[in-house]
């Protein structure tokens, strides 16, 4: 039984702020009465301060604040009155997302989510190939040999070291006996203390040319003629090195963040890789481990595939679902002046707060309280974070299953699928 008391709130709680989704923090009472986590990150105690220090917040039209059923009324009659609506954002849970693609199957509406430019990057290459990953745990007992592409993993998951690559117990890898490469640009930063400690193997490499040095290793592991100098400041004798790691290893593991390759074509870098370690297999174990799910990016696309057949960036505009990864971005479709209603929903904060694009047609927001928006919204109608102010459903980043998240305190606000239920009434109100 959830509840606000800070004497009787629940431990174990799923974390909502990175992709990881760990589920063993609490809250507890702190100084004022109030509420301080136990146990996580860096990351989530920041996320889950700011939450805690931000009230309830109003409904907006036009920026004055309003009832929640005239915000409610309002917004149903753009969406009564629009023809190409697209829905944003997609910042949500499992009851949420559900809800938004009964919306969108009776608005016609198009989906696309914030963080697809990166999603698409390994959803492209499953589309076109397949690939052989494995989860969190079977990291975390079996690898032997890490290798980590570019240099904002261990920042993008803070304690992807401690639970995963370097844990403190392993059922078939003894931790201290781990081999860690990191591949990736030279000049990044200090590496965090669990992970330098650790004495990883580092191989400079600009992110433009990891498919080249993926296209590399291929060749010399299968015993093929290269030249293994082809790519500046890549040293030959480094990469024949890794070569035989890689060969020589019992469970070899790629792994890396698509929202970090943010440069064009950035899908041949993950498929070079995954290539790489369908090769690896023929021979000995290896599995590849992208890092996704913040902001619940694999939440959404996966709602969105076993409800309609297709990933994200599909709609209802032509009578049946119609998936089109490369025409229906978010960014371009507003550019282009191809919607006439934005529904952007975020139902959680970002590492780097970004406000709603900028939008020439209406737009509603469904955003968590104190939530920036780019420009004035017609209709502004809070909703509770999930994790927080209310119990729901996560995706974390190997998909495997949905984690329960809980939740701290009770606002009164609706969740984001409490309003679009709300908003559906209404529109079919509004039709008869």
């Amino acid at each position: 039984m959830w509840t606000s008391d800070p004497a009787q709130t629940p431990g174990n709680l799923t974390c909502p702020f990175c992709g990881l989704a760990c589920d063993d923090l609490s809250v507890a009472a702190g100084p004022d009465a109030g509420l301080v986590l136990v146990n996580g990150c860096r990351t989530a105690r920041n996320a889950f301060a700011g939450a805690m220090a931000a009230g309830p917040g109003a409904a907006l039209i036009d920026g004055q604040p309003v009832t929640l059923e005239a915000a409610l009324a309002q917004a149903a009659g753009l969406l009564a009155a629009a023809r190409a609506p697209l829905f944003g954002g997609l910042v949500t849970d499992v009851n949420g997302m559900r809800a938004l693609l009964d919306l969108a199957d009776r608005c016609g509406a198009l989906l696309d989510h914030v963080a697809a430019d990166a999603l698409f990057r390994n959803l492209l290459v499953l589309q076109d190939g397949g690939w052989m990953t494995a989860t969190l745990t079977e990291v975390r007992n079996r690898a032997d040999l890490i290798l980590i592409l570019g240099r904002e993993v261990p920042h993008r998951f803070p304690r992807l070291c401690e639970r995963v690559l370097l844990p403190p117990e392993a059922l078939f890898s003894p931790p201290a006996q781990r081999r860690l490469v990191l591949l990736g640009p030279a000049q990044a930063g200090p590496l965090p203390a669990e992970l330098a400690a650790a004495n990883p193997t580092l191989i400079p490499v600009a992110l433009t040319d990891l498919a080249g040095v993926g296209a590399l290793l291929r060749g010399l592991i299968a015993g093929r003629p290269v030249r293994a100098d082809a790519i500046p400041g890549v040293a030959s004798a480094q990469l024949m090195q890794l070569a035989g790691w890689l060969c020589g290893a019992r469970y070899a593991v790629v792994t890396w963040a698509a929202g970090e390759l943010a440069f064009p074509h950035a899908e041949l870098t993950v498929q070079a890789f995954v290539e790489l370690v369908r090769d690896l297999n023929r021979t000995t174990r290896a599995a590849a481990l992208p890092l996704a799910g913040t902001l619940g990016d694999l939440t959404a696309n996966q709602v969105c595939t076993w409800q309609t057949g297709y990933p994200l960036r599909s709609g209802r505009q032509q009578g049946s679902f119609c998936y089109e990864p490369l025409l229906y971005r978010h960014q371009d479709l507003l550019a282009q002046g191809q919607s006439d209603l934005l529904l952007w929903v975020q139902a959680l904060p970002a590492a780097n707060p970004a406000a709603t694009p900028t939008a020439k047609c209406p737009t509603i927001v469904l955003g968590y309280p104190g939530f920036p928006c780019g420009q004035v919204p017609e209709v502004f109608i809070p909703v509770g974070l999930p994790g927080i102010d209310h119990p729901g459903h996560w995706y974390r980043t190997d998909a495997v299953c949905p984690l329960p998240l809980g939740q701290v305190r009770d606002l009164g606000l609706a969740s984001v699928a409490g309003v679009i239920g709300m908003l559906s009434e209404r529109l079919g109100a509004t039709a008869k």
